[in-house]
């Protein structure tokens, strides 16, 4: 879902407005030109919360997901390039999309010309939130919400992490 610009002035969004990260404690995620901060991990729920920041450009890992992904693009856009039978297919998402699902895709998500911050919330059945995969598309780890919450605990001991 995309906002256009009357549904955004009609919602208070100001055009052109920027997500302020002015006091988002970023780590680096990954790859080069990727960041991420964990908002939020709960167990019992088998969720995790994150924001994820690309520089222009920038791309993760291939991965597959095994959680239900909430996603909404607060500022850039996101690029980003899935594995079909036919071949690469790049989908682009501008700022103020949101899509939920991405049960079992496999993609690289990446920046635009901007770059782009990302909203992430994850929710599984099970432990595995998404599957880290080589350029072969083979298993290379699971990254569990037990991963998310230890490294929520370890990377910023200030939150109430449980």
């Amino acid at each position: 879902m995309t906002l256009s610009p009357a549904e955004s002035k009609g919602a208070g969004a100001a055009p052109g407005h920027r997500f302020d990260t002015s006091n988002v404690e970023w780590r680096p995620f990954l790859t080069d030109g990727c960041y991420y901060r964990i908002l939020n991990v709960d167990l019992e729920a088998k969720s995790a919360d994150m924001l994820v920041k690309f520089e222009p450009h920038s791309v993760c890992l291939f991965h597959r997901h095994a959680a239900t992904v909430a996603t909404l693009v607060l500022e850039g856009e996101l690029r980003i390039r899935e594995q079909t039978p036919e071949g690469e297919r790049v989908k682009v998402k501008p700022a103020g999309s949101y899509s939920c699902g991405a049960e079992g895709e496999v993609h690289i998500e990446g920046g635009g010309d901007d770059g782009a911050i990302i909203f992430f919330g994850m929710r599984t059945d099970t432990d595995v939130i998404y599957e880290l995969l080589n350029n072969k598309l083979e298993l290379r780890r699971a990254i569990t919400v037990a991963d998310f919450h230890r490294d929520w605990r370890e990377s910023w001991p200030q939150d109430k992490a449980a």
